[in-house]
């Protein structure tokens, strides 16, 4: 059936968990835990004759505690500063042969932050300070006489720098995954929406040129819809520039991004611009997650820009398909004029995507994300076709 023009539906807020709210809880976490394991080693004035100390005894003790617990709730601001707080009490403990299990744990931790959220100079010297204590343990080893409990301490500060650096190291990995990611997106953004801009420009301006010598009226018109095409390209460009530049104002997710209820102007922009196109729709319509709806709609969009590019008077078809678990998307058009540069048979994982079809390429890795899969490539008649489903989860 045909498709009538849809309302624009809205865009959900995106619901990710906040990272920085639970990185806050657990600073609070760790402090609080530091802080209780420490204060039942400070001499309180009601304990029993013997075990009670006078004021500044108490306060010496309690500030102790404080200094080995509190500084954590900035650590991952001021590592070392947490760190050498915390080895420092340990010091003073050792120093005054008292229990110094709670300052031992606090500067266990604190080594894992020089080595998780030290900077570059800080990481450096977490290293050079893991080496030297696995030396320095292997040595006490050696020399001890096999007593590996002077050696436990030296082994657990070069555990915790280890596991810190390896936490940084993943960090790091995972911040450049979703950097290239985020350029990834971008890059298909960008061409997806000006791929289809300047398409429809120079298929518009090449009819211009043709109607100008036997209608200037006709000319004049179609100037006017390069004129809208032009603009429209410009904001849309002026968008992703402004993503790109980290402006507040002009991210990608904040403007409403195109759903499948966009599919019929969308078709019509390419009727205008000279391509016969037939839309049609089966099963129920229904409100899909916006992921799906834009995948699906850049689908279409590019399908139609190559056949505006490669088969301009050649019938196309677009068919939409609403299935129980997913979307069937088939974009047809007849025998082009000349042939698309690298799209001979391309179809998801089995191999790279070269040349002109860069935009082949985004489609494939957009279906990849969502769990489907795309295929496009020549008919047997001479045509050509791009074949998406894109599942949605129950």
């Amino acid at each position: 059936m045909e498709a009538s023009r849809g309302a624009r539906w809205r865009r959900p807020r995106s619901r990710r968990p906040d990272r920085a709210r639970r990185a806050r809880m657990t600073d609070r976490f760790i402090a609080a835990g530091l802080l209780v394991w420490a204060l039942p080693d400070v001499p309180w004035w009601w304990r029993p004759p013997g075990h009670g100390a006078a004021t500044p005894v108490v306060l010496g003790y309690l500030a102790l505690a404080l200094a080995q617990s509190v500084p954590f709730l900035w650590w991952r601001r001021i590592p070392l500063l947490a760190a050498a707080l915390a080895a420092s009490a340990l010091a003073i403990r050792t120093g005054l042969g008292h229990n110094p299990y709670s300052a031992a744990a606090a500067t266990a931790v604190g080594a894992f932050g020089l080595g998780a959220w030290g900077g570059r100079r800080t990481r450096l010297a977490a290293r050079v300070l893991t080496a030297a204590a696995v030396i320095a343990a292997a040595l006490v080893l050696l020399t001890s006489g096999g007593f590996r409990q002077q050696a436990l301490p030296l082994a657990l500060l070069a555990t915790a720098l280890g596991l810190g650096e390896i936490t940084a190291a993943n960090r790091d990995a995972a911040a450049a995954l979703a950097h290239d990611a985020e350029r990834s997106r971008f890059a298909r953004e960008l061409h997806d929406v000006l791929s289809h801009q300047l398409s429809a420009i120079a298929v518009q301006a090449g009819a211009a040129r043709l109607a100008s010598q036997r209608d200037p009226g006709v000319a004049v018109r179609t100037v006017g819809g390069i004129e809208d095409i032009a603009r429209q390209g410009l904001i849309e460009l002026n968008r992703i520039v402004g993503a790109l530049r980290r402006d507040e104002h002009e991210q990608l997710d904040r403007r409403p991004q195109p759903r499948l209820g966009d599919l019929p102007d969308l078709v019509d922009g390419a009727r205008a611009a000279g391509l016969p196109v037939r839309l049609a729709i089966a099963g129920q319509p229904r409100s899909l997650p916006p992921t799906v709806e834009l995948a699906a709609y850049r689908v279409v969009q590019e399908s139609l820009t190559n056949a505006l590019r490669y088969a301009r008077s050649a019938a196309t078809s677009v068919a939409l398909s609403y299935g129980d678990d997913g979307l069937d998307l088939l974009v047809e058009n007849d025998a082009p004029a000349t042939p698309v540069p690298g799209h001979e048979a391309v179809r998801a994982g089995e191999r790279p995507i070269q040349g002109g079809a860069r935009g082949l390429q985004g489609l494939t890795e957009r279906a990849q994300l969502l769990g489907g899969r795309l295929q496009a490539g020549a008919r047997p008649d001479g045509g050509f076709s791009v074949h998406a489903w894109l599942p949605v989860s129950q």
